[in-house]
This record gives structure tokens, C-alpha cells and sequence, in this order.
């Protein structure tokens, strides 16, 4: 039998629609599952709340030294203890003269009372009934300055037993026993243990998208804390033209003067960069819809990158074969 050639391009002609309109096979799944979080970092170390130099309060000698270098101390618990003999000295002598001025006082209360009744029989004159009652005034006051003196003594006293401000590590001694402290001399150096906080420098573009950040995280040697925001500053420093953020521990700290970085994730996923093609001058995404394929356009996307969409998570996205479709495209779907 002898085939034509006219009759074979007839055939050819006849059969290409339908091997155009052959179906692509894909793979689809939903928008929401194919999402990823885009992940920022930055700088960051452990602080202390607050490290202290614990100075004396008043002049004496110094008895005892309870801590060290090293050493863990609770709020409250005893640093130092000074001698006492001289406060104690002084809060006596305040007491004995405050016991003088109360008998003081007692005797020219009785005095001022006598004159007052000598006073309507006209046996004194009215300067002797102000003169006693000046030498009231004038002892009540003494009597007032004296309470404060003995105030100021007990205060005195107490401060020779030196406490620690809060919980703390003792990373300096600068005291030592026997020696004369004065107002003002350091006897040892407190770093806070509680209350200790992350400081990072963030980069101000991500501010926003740190404030309703999930999963932060401090990673320092190999090891991930858990954080939370505590507080974000407004002012970029001139220097880094980065803002300080500060976070707190959700669980068990890691410690002071550690080093490492804070890592938090945008809370809008994106799409990622293996699901984006190009098509014309555009970048996007396929989707699959009623068996036919559909480019949907990102004009924010940009090569190598993922990219933010404005479509519903339900979406159908193509995620195998769509590097070889065209928008419109017939497609044999099945779902991942």
C-alpha cells in the first residue's frame, strides 16, 4: 500500500491540537503548607541587670569578709562586717543625753507651772513666765535634734553589717580585713544574677516585624534559649545606625557575658525560592485551577529571594512541574 505524502501531513495536521492540548502532570498543595518564615539575626550578648561596687557607709575597721571572689550571694546576705565599737560608743552617748534633756525638760515644766500660778497672785512678772517658757521651747528642741542624733547612730550601727543589694556573683574583692574603710571605699564588686537581660543591635528595617516575631531565640556556642521582647528603642545610634533591643529569658538563662546572636522569624511566611519561575519579565508562581495552570505575577519578587503573596492558603500551588508550564497550560493534578 502506498501512503501519500499529502495524506501523512494531513494526519500530522489532524492530530496536532490534540498533542497540544496534552496534559502536564503536576503536583499541587496548599498555599499554607508550602510557606516558609524568612529568619533574621543579630548581634547579641548577656547583660547584667546591674553591677555594683559595695562600698562602706561609715569609718571603721573592717572585722570580717564572709565572701570571695567566685562566691554566690543571695539578697540580703552579709558581705562584710565592720567593727562596731565606735558606733555603738556614739549611740549611747546620743541615748545619755537624750536622757539628760528628758530631765531637763521635766524640771522646767514644773518651773513654767509654778511661775503661771505665781502669776495670777502677782508674785512674778510676766518676764519670768517668759523666760520659762523660752527654757521649755529651747529644751524640746534640744530634746528633737537629740531623737535625730540617736536616729543617725542606729543607722550608723546598722550600716556596719554590709549586705548585698540582690542576687548576685562576686567577681572583685577590693577590701581587706584590718584595713580602716572610709565613706565611699570599695569593698567588693557584685554582678546581678537575676534579672539578667539579652542586648542585641537590630537593624531598623526588621523592627516591626521583630515586635510580632515568633519562635526568638538566643543561639551561642551550639545552644538555643528561648526569648521575648522586653523593650525595643526608638533612637537609631549614629554609630551603628542600629537600634538596641533588649530581651528577656523565657527559661533558664544562659550565662552573663555570653555572646552569640538573637534569630526571630518574620510571622507571614513567603513563598520559596525553588517554586518561583520566570515567565516574560515577570517573576511568580504557578498555580493550578479548574485544570489549567495560572502564572500569578509577583512584583515584588526578586531572583534568589522568597517572596511575600496576596493570595488565600487554600490556594493550589504548583510545586512539581511547573518549570515547564505556560500560563494556561491543561494539567493532570495530583495533590502531595
Amino acid at each position: 500500500m502506498i501512503i501519500r505524502k499529502t495524506t501523512v501531513l494531513a494526519f500530522v495536521a489532524a492530530l496536532a491540537p490534540v498533542l497540544a492540548q496534552a496534559e502536564i502532570a503536576v503536583t499541587v498543595r496548599d498555599l499554607g503548607e508550602i510557606l516558609v518564615a524568612r529568619e533574621f539575626r543579630a548581634p547579641a550578648s548577656v547583660i547584667a541587670a546591674n553591677r555594683a561596687v559595695v562600698t562602706s557607709q561609715i569609718t571603721a575597721l573592717i572585722d570580717e569578709i564572709t565572701v570571695d571572689v567566685g562566691d554566690h550571694v543571695a539578697k540580703d546576705q552579709l558581705l562584710v562586717r565592720l567593727d562596731p565599737a565606735d558606733t555603738q560608743l556614739a549611740l549611747a552617748e546620743a541615748e545619755a543625753a537624750l536622757a539628760a534633756l528628758e530631765a531637763q525638760l521635766l524640771d522646767a515644766e514644773q518651773r513654767l507651772r509654778r511661775a503661771e500660778d505665781l502669776l495670777t497672785r502677782d508674785f512674778v512678772s510676766e518676764d519670768e513666765l517668759n523666760a520659762r517658757e523660752t527654757e521649755v521651747a529651747v529644751i524640746k528642741a534640744n530634746r528633737d535634734r537629740q531623737l535625730v542624733a540617736i536616729r543617725d547612730a542606729r543607722l550608723a550601727l546598722g550600716r556596719t553589717e554590709v549586705t548585698s543589694p540582690f542576687e548576685a556573683a562576686v567577681v572583685e574583692r577590693q577590701g581587706q580585713v584590718g584595713n580602716l574603710a572610709t565613706p565611699g571605699s570599695p569593698l567588693l564588686t557584685l554582678v546581678q544574677t537575676d534579672g539578667r537581660e539579652i542586648d542585641a543591635e537590630i537593624d531598623p528595617r526588621y523592627a516591626a516585624q521583630l515586635q510580632t516575631a515568633a519562635d526568638v531565640r538566643f543561639i551561642s556556642d551550639g545552644r538555643q534559649w528561648p526569648l521575648e521582647l522586653a523593650r525595643l528603642s526608638s533612637v537609631i545610634e549614629i554609630d551603628t545606625r542600629k537600634i538596641r533591643g533588649r530581651f528577656r529569658f523565657s527559661d533558664l538563662p544562659a550565662p552573663i557575658g555570653s555572646t552569640g546572636e538573637v534569630v526571630w522569624k518574620e510571622p507571614s511566611g513567603l513563598v520559596p525560592v525553588s517554586l518561583i519561575v520566570q515567565r516574560g519579565n515577570a517573576l511568580g508562581i504557578f498555580t493550578a485551577t479548574d485544570g489549567r495552570a495560572r502564572f500569578i505575577a509577583i512584583p515584588a519578587a526578586q531572583e534568589g529571594r522568597p517572596a511575600a503573596v496576596d493570595l488565600p492558603v487554600d490556594t493550589s500551588i504548583v510545586t512539581a512541574g511547573h518549570t515547564r508550564l505556560q500560563d494556561g497550560d491543561p494539567v493532570q493534578i495530583a495533590r502531595e
